[in-house]
């Protein structure tokens, strides 16, 4: 369908005697570089994408698609829901179910996704990459390619979400060596990540918890104390307001660093500790409480 849909868009367009440019305006619900791509057949549009072209050319989306559906592919969807909603922790074998998935998505339905889709599908795949193998490189490109675009933002999409996931990951994983890091864009990511659950729609919100405390651990490395306190802060805020308490172990973790280390309270880490036990077990989670265990050693050599 991608070369029939742009092959009609660019015909009529030109039949309005519009150039790329015209068609586009300021380019907030599509670029000029979108709107080359989808009418020279390389991509498909999303629907909402979809329904600015319908109306900007006078049509109904029906003529364009020749009745066929723009709605995602429920498979895939489904797909990317457990992705974006199951932490591996590292665990084996919730690995290669995670590597499974990827390969489904590729080998079925990458092809024919809308772009923005196909850049969500990177992006988490790149992140995954350096997570499990502990090499930025596989982030390096991507990061380099699209990043700056985010770092003018004060509103994110998904996609830019994920995306600084894994300029946060890179970050961690190179112990903040890479050349992508930056302390001052850090800051700003952190300013803005903490605002955004007034604006995003609420299906995003478990993502940008997610996000948050990527965050809040980066900060806790960093020793950024009163950047941790807020994180975790929106983080709560964020969990109460969606009643999804998935991440309530790594939240009570980062919370126990939080007084560890930056309020020396050995006291209330150790509450928040036994709280971060309390809710993997709850969740049936053996693997994340016993590297919550090994992390809580950890973190008291020495103190």
């Amino acid at each position: 369908m991608k070369e029939t849909f742009g092959e009609k868009v660019r015909l009529l367009r030109e039949g309005k005697q519009l150039t790329r440019e015209e068609f586009c305006g300021d380019e907030t619900e599509l670029s000029i570089r979108q709107l080359a791509r989808i009418e020279s057949g390389k991509s498909t549009p999303n629907l909402a994408r979809a329904q600015f072209i319908a109306q900007q050319l006078g049509v109904g989306l029906g003529e364009l698609t020749d009745g066929k559906s723009l709605e995602l592919p429920k498979r895939y969807t489904e797909l990317k829901y457990l992705i974006l909603r199951t932490p591996t922790y590292m665990d084996a074998e919730r690995l290669r179910i995670r590597e499974e998935q990827f390969d489904e998505i590729y080998e079925k339905f990458y092809e024919e996704l809308p772009e923005d889709e196909q850049l969500t599908i990177t992006f988490i795949q790149s992140k995954f990459e350096v997570y499990q193998t502990g090499d930025t490189e596989f982030g390096t490109d991507v990061i380099e390619d699209y990043f700056k675009q985010v770092q003018k933002k004060k509103l994110y999409t998904l996609n830019d979400i994920v995306l600084i996931d894994l300029f946060l990951t890179c970050s961690i994983v190179s112990n903040f060596t890479s050349h992508l890091f930056d302390n001052a864009i850090y800051e700003l990511l952190s300013s803005n990540l903490i605002k955004q659950s007034e604006y995003l729609p609420i299906e995003d919100l478990p993502l940008l918890n997610s996000v948050l405390l990527v965050c809040a651990d980066a900060s806790v490395r960093l020793e950024k104390f009163n950047l941790l306190s807020n994180l975790l802060s929106a983080s709560h805020s964020l969990m109460t307001k969606i009643q999804d308490f998935q991440k309530m172990p790594i939240y009570n973790m980062l919370m126990w660093e939080y007084y560890l280390f930056g309020e020396n309270n050995y006291v209330q880490a150790e509450n928040h500790y036994n709280q971060s036990i309390l809710f993997a077990k709850m969740m049936n989670d053996i693997h994340l409480a016993e590297k919550l265990e090994k992390e809580w050693e950890m973190d008291n050599l020495g103190k």
